[in-house]
């Protein structure tokens, strides 16, 4: 069943708020994601500065090669490094009956069978688990056994203007495709900003808006594989694809659709607001997923004083530089982060 969830994470430099919604998944088909679609923008719309990217990864350590990647706060001469990298991560179990029967030549043929209902999988104890962890980051990614390609999450082409170097940015109309994907292969509003509120709508002063989606891990669909899961059998990575072209569809068939909003009145203009509607578009139910962020502090631009903690009661996760004193001695800030509503807690 395609489904999706909305979340929105509300990143802020000393305030917060995920908003989630499940309904049946209705929108474009994409592609799968191309490393030739990845694109780089900066939000600068208020007093917090953030590098990103359209793989869904925010922020970036750099060894001293090139300009800063990582956050700053303000975003003005004073301000502090506070964030050198997020990953989304978004975790799911996939259960799978192995089944092996004798073919019409008395040959052993294995097929490899998804268990999505919740009693089955509870009720039977010979059945194989696979883990996936979809996220793109600077480090830590899973490979295909060259090292050349990770297995991850890539941006989908259809979101952008092509020969623009940014993702699509609200106030960079150069940056928008000339019209956006909409339900199926058909596409809507040529011209247009497809806002978060509504045709043409910019409210917020800065919006970013992109899609990623997992086609392109290959983890358990190798040769040498016992175990195997096709989330979309017999679909296949388009051969203009500069990847993986012609192997199968991959991952646990998820859709990243994001957004990044600012707005510099004195009620917001220390956030930065992420919205996710993740989806689930392969062909079958995916009975536990889990969503969650990777997080590299960079508070003061020291490696060794940050401190973290979680307030339940605000369901608020925030770190601060123990002394207050970042290099320079510059005075840092408080970095924070919540939660609007998670799937399945409405009242969160």
């Amino acid at each position: 069943m395609k489904w999706f969830l909305k979340f929105l994470i509300f990143l802020f430099a000393t305030h917060t708020f995920l908003f989630a919604q499940g309904k049946t998944y209705e929108g474009p088909d994409d592609p799968a994601g191309d490393k030739a679609a990845e694109r780089e923008g900066y939000m600068t719309g208020n007093r917090v500065f953030l590098y990103f990217q359209n793989t869904t990864e925010l922020a970036k350590w750099v060894n001293g090669v090139g300009p800063p990647l990582w956050s700053r706060w303000p975003n003005n001469n004073d301000g502090q490094r506070m964030l050198d990298g997020i990953g989304l991560l978004i975790g799911a179990q996939v259960f799978i009956d192995t089944v092996v029967y004798k073919d019409m030549n008395g040959n052993d043929s294995i097929v490899h069978i998804p268990v999505t209902n919740p009693l089955e999988i509870e009720s039977q104890t010979d059945l194989d688990t696979l883990y996936f962890l979809q996220t793109s980051y600077r480090e830590e990614m899973d490979t295909d056994p060259t090292g050349a390609i990770e297995w991850g999450i890539y941006p989908v082409f259809g979101y952008f203007n092509e020969s623009n170097e940014y993702p699509a940015m609200s106030n960079i109309k150069e940056s928008w495709p000339d019209s956006w994907p909409a339900s199926g292969t058909s596409t809507k509003w040529p011209g247009e900003w497809n806002g978060r509120f509504g045709r043409g709508v910019i409210y917020a002063d800065q919006e970013t808006y992109f899609v990623a989606n997992d086609a392109q891990d290959q983890e358990y669909l190798g040769f040498e594989d016992k175990v195997k899961y096709f989330p979309r059998p017999g679909r296949f990575i388009d051969e203009e694809n500069t990847l993986q072209p012609g192997l199968p569809w991959g991952g646990i068939g998820i859709r990243v659709s994001q957004r990044g909003f600012q707005w510099n009145n004195p009620q917001a203009r220390d956030a930065i607001f992420w919205e996710y509607s993740i989806a689930n578009v392969s062909d079958y139910d995916l009975p536990k997923v889990a969503f969650g962020y990777w997080v590299d502090n960079g508070i003061g631009g020291e490696s060794d004083d940050e401190v973290g903690f979680f307030d339940r009661q605000l369901d608020m996760a925030y770190s601060w530089d123990s002394d207050g004193i970042g290099r320079a001695g510059g005075n840092t800030g408080t970095m924070g982060f919540a939660y609007l509503e998670s799937p399945g807690i409405p009242y969160d």
